[in-house]
């Protein structure tokens, strides 16, 4: 018998004991009352609450991420399924399947290492995905169509510099440009959760959605840090990840909200290194839901659509920002 993951699991109603210990170290690390009160009380109350058009965006960018981490591990029919991507929480609007993507291959041993890391992020999202979405439950938005295309990543990569004009870019050829296409993904979703915690007022949500945004800020550290890694063969890539934070930061206005990878030289002449996207005060960066969407959407322009969402998106926050 082959080895179950912590998704099937989950999908099997088997909750891991990895599962009950993650959820005891954050009941313990946020003071145990908010997190005891979300398994206890009634989700509904959330759903009614103010923090649902923060919570509906939230959803959105889980989609994005979690679709894109489960299938290149896993392969095909690990995108989220019909069930996890609909409007509603028993009923509602359907969502649409994610499609073109592509499992990544991991050879080699030391890939191999590359890919065990990935897939205990990829996990990670898929259980964050179900819980904003049983927070919300008949609030839930269905995913829209989502472009996971190489064409699309060409076209933010193009833009950026990180390729030439003429080249290509997928994210599925091997295991380095996976990492590249999980940064774009999980830089914009780690930065708009740091912004989304600042207007949350429900104190069960707000916990939810503080550990997660420290789950996923951690998750995009760890990310850089294979990068960083790999470009000892590789410098490119240290060129390719400044390009495209530098691009991010441009495109969604004149807040500093990204930061590239290239070590620093500080006054005692030792060099450090940029793994963590933080400003000057160690607090993590930021950006609004609309400047994800500039991002996402590819514009500086305030627009519905675009980029790795050709139809745009549901929820009360659509449009990017004006910049």
């Amino acid at each position: 018998m082959g080895k179950v993951s912590q998704v099937d699991k989950h999908e099997a109603g088997v909750l891991a004991p990895e599962g009950n210990f993650r959820r005891n170290a954050l009941i313990a690390l946020l003071g145990g009352a908010a997190l005891t009160g979300f398994a206890g009380r009634s989700r509904a109350e959330v759903s009614s609450s103010v923090d649902k058009v923060p919570l509906q965006f939230a959803l959105h960018m889980q989609y994005l991420s979690t679709n894109y981490l489960q299938f290149l591990i896993y392969g095909d029919n690990r995108q989220l399924p019909a069930q996890h991507i609909r409007g509603g929480e028993l009923s509602g609007d359907a969502g649409v399947v994610a499609q073109n993507l592509q499992q990544v291959k991991f050879p080699a041993t030391a890939e191999r290492i590359l890919q065990s890391r990935i897939q205990e992020i990829a996990d990670e999202h898929w259980y964050q995905t179900l819980t904003i979405r049983g927070m919300l439950r008949a609030d839930c938005v269905a995913q829209t169509f989502i472009d996971y295309r190489p064409e699309a990543f060409t076209q933010m990569f193009r833009m950026a510099g990180a390729i030439g004009p003429n080249d290509t870019f997928s994210p599925y050829t091997s295991p380095t440009n996976c990492l590249l296409g999980a940064d774009v993904f999980l830089s914009v979703q780690a930065s708009t959760y740091a912004s989304i915690l600042a207007s949350m007022t429900d104190p069960v949500a707000m916990a939810m959605m503080m550990s997660m945004a420290a789950s996923i800020a951690s998750n995009v550290t760890s990310v850089r840090s294979m990068l960083y890694d790999l470009a000892d063969s590789n410098p490119q890539l240290i060129v390719m990840m400044d390009k495209l934070a530098a691009w991010r930061d441009a495109i969604d206005g004149t807040s500093t909200t990204d930061r590239g990878m290239s070590p620093v030289t500080g006054a005692d002449g030792n060099v450090a290194t940029r793994l963590t996207v933080v400003d000057a005060d160690g607090c993590y960066l930021a950006r609004s839901p609309q400047q994800a969407l500039n991002v996402l959407f590819m514009t500086s322009a305030s627009v519905t659509k675009g980029g790795f969402f050709p139809n745009g998106i549901n929820g009360g926050i659509v449009s990017s920002a004006a910049n």
